[in-house]
């Protein structure tokens, strides 16, 4: 199963994605509590139910993945909740299978996501789309993150595979 081989990571289970804000400090690889909440909307125009395209959910469906608490300890995917971006997760129950997408408005200024990008150790690839990103592997999982910078919004996603179904122009 392609997803599965994707996706293994950090186990954890919860009721919903949840939108959470990181009080660790954007250079930090700790982890965000699950239960801190922005005190703002998420600066992204998508929710959870459509910031990725309708494949992508069936997708998520047909492996048996649920919404669940973020557990994203990227920096880069630290950043976004800390400027009161999207956070999505889901995972599949009892396992070590997750996704995690995050989306915040890139506001005009892609040059300092993409500077962010840089520090984090990240690529300028173009692959598996453009103005995709690779991050560092992930030692847990094995996976490296890939960020999508566009004209309007920088997306996190944990598994590569997933960073071809972001949806556009939300």
């Amino acid at each position: 199963m392609i997803l599965a081989l994707g996706l293994t990571g950090c186990a954890g289970g919860g009721d919903a994605p949840t939108n959470t804000a990181s009080s660790a400090p954007a250079g930090s690889s700790s982890p965000e509590p699950a239960t801190a909440m922005p005190s703002e909307e998420p600066t992204a125009g998508a929710t959870c139910d459509d910031v990725l395209t309708a494949d992508a959910y069936t997708k998520l469906e047909a492996d048996g993945l649920v919404p669940r608490e973020s557990s994203a300890t990227d920096t880069i995917a630290g950043q976004i909740a800390e400027q009161g971006g999207l956070v999505c997760s889901w995972g599949k129950p009892q396992s070590d299978i997750i996704l995690d997408v995050r989306q915040a408005m890139v506001a005009g200024d892609a040059t300092a996501w993409t500077n962010a990008l840089a520090a984090a150790g990240y690529t300028q690839t173009d692959d598996p789309v453009p103005g995709a990103w690779t991050g560092p592997v992930d030692p847990g999982n094995g996976l490296a993150p890939i960020v999508v910078v566009d004209d309007d919004t920088v997306t996190f996603v944990s598994a590569p595979t997933f960073a071809e179904w972001i949806r556009p122009g939300v």
